[in-house]
C-alpha cells in the first residue's frame, strides 16, 4: 500500500533513481510517525548504491498537499544568538549534543559568497553575514521568505523546484542542511548547484544516513530517517558518491554524527509505537535535562568506535 493518491498507480519494479540499477529489494512500508498523515509509503533499497527511495514517488500535487501547513511563518531576529557570538562555546556544546551546524565546519572569509539553499528558519545567515560573507538564502515557502526579507536577510523565493534562482557562477559555497532528501529530482538539483558555483566551488550536504548503526537498531522506529512521506530518499555515502560523480562533483570529506535530539525522537517512537504525532508530542521525562545529559554521554561513548552515525555530512567539490 502507498500514499492515498499514489495507491492508484501501478507498482512495477523500479530502477534506482540515483545509479539506475534494476537490482532493488522488495519495499519496506512506513507510515508518518511525526505528523500523522494517513496512508503508507513504500521505500525500496538499491543493492548497488545502498539508497532507500520512495516508489511510487509522490506527485508534485501530493507533495504540496503533504506540506500544506507544515511550515509556519518564521520570524527572524536582527541579533546574533549566543551560539553565533561564542564560537568555542557553541562547538563544545555540539561535540556533546552531536548537533550538525554549518557554522562549525564551513570556513568563512570576508567576501566569500555563500548560499543556504532551503534555509527554512535561516538560523545561520546572520552569523555568516557578521563574519563578512556575502550570504544569501533560498526558500520555497513565500511567508517564510517575506519574514526574512523584512528582517533584512537576502532570501530568494524558490518558485520552480527545477531551477535555483541565481545566475551562473554566483557562489563559492552552497550548503543544504537536511534538504536533499526532500527533493524529488536530486540529479537535476545537483546540476543546478554546479551551475551556480564558481570553478572549484564546494557543496556541503547534511542528511539522514542510510548506513547508520541506529537504522539497524531501531528498524521501523528510526523515524528521523524514514519520516515518510516527507523524506523521498535516504542516502548513504555510496549513493552520494554516485550522485556526485554523475553531476561533476568529487567527495572531498565526509563524517557522521548522531544528534542527541534525534536519538530521543527514535526512543519516543520505540516506547510509544501507536503515537503518530511524535513531532507535536508533549514533553516527557525523557526530554528533561538530567536524562538528556546521561543519554547524551551514553550515546557519545557508544559511538566512539562507530563510523556510520545518524546524520551524514558530505563535502563535495566541483570538478
Amino acid at each position: 500500500m502507498t500514499g492515498p493518491a499514489a495507491s492508484d498507480r501501478a507498482l512495477a519494479a523500479p530502477r534506482c533513481p540515483i545509479c539506475m540499477s534494476p537490482d532493488v529489494a522488495s519495499p519496506q512500508i512506513h507510515r508518518d510517525r511525526r505528523r500523522g498523515l494517513p496512508g503508507d509509503w513504500s521505500f525500496w533499497e538499491c543493492a548497488n548504491c545502498t539508497l532507500f527511495f520512495q516508489y511510487p514517488m509522490p506527485t508534485l500535487v501530493e507533495l504540496q498537499d503533504y506540506y500544506a501547513g507544515y511550515t509556519g511563518v518564521v520570524g527572524s531576529s536582527d541579533g546574533l544568538s549566543i551560539g553565533s557570538r561564542y564560537d568555542m562555546l557553541r562547538r563544545l556544546y555540539h561535540r556533546i549534543s552531536g548537533d550538525v551546524d554549518p557554522r562549525d565546519f564551513i570556513p568563512v572569509t570576508p567576501g566569500l559568497r555563500i548560499l543556504d539553499y532551503g534555509c527554512g528558519a535561516a538560523p545561520y545567515l546572520h552569523y555568516f553575514r557578521s563574519r563578512g560573507a556575502l550570504v544569501h538564502g533560498a526558500e520555497i515557502e513565500p511567508s517564510v521568505v517575506r519574514s526574512h526579507r523584512a528582517s533584512g536577510l537576502d532570501v530568494a523565493l524558490i518558485e520552480n523546484p527545477e531551477t535555483i534562482p541565481f545566475p551562473d557562477g554566483a557562489f563559492d559555497i552552497v550548503y543544504l542542511m537536511q534538504v536533499i532528501e526532500h527533493v524529488p529530482a536530486p540529479h537535476h538539483l545537483l546540476r543546478e548547484v554546479r551551475r551556480i558555483l564558481q570553478p572549484s566551488g564546494e557543496v556541503y550536504l547534511a542528511m539522514p544516513n542510510a548506513r547508520s548503526i541506529w537504522r539497524r537498531r531501531f528498524g521501523a522506529d528510526w523515524v528521523v530517517g524514514w519520516f515518510a512521506p516527507f523524506h523521498l530518499f535516504v542516502f548513504s555515502l555510496r549513493s552520494i558518491r554516485a550522485l556526485a560523480a554523475a553531476n561533476g562533483f568529487a567527495v572531498v570529506r565526509w563524517w557522521s554524527s548522531t544528534p542527541e535530539s534525534w536519538f530521543r525522537l527514535n526512543l519516543h517512537a520505540r516506547l510509544h509505537p501507536e503515537n503518530n504525532l511524535l513531532g507535536d508530542a508533549a514533553t516527557t521525562w525523557l526530554d528533561t535535562w538530567p536524562p538528556r545529559v546521561l543519554l547524551g554521554a551514553a550515546l557519545r561513548l557508544r559511538e566512539l568506535f562507530a563510523r556510520e552515525r545518524d546524520c551524514l555530512v558530505v563535502r563535495l567539490r566541483k570538478c
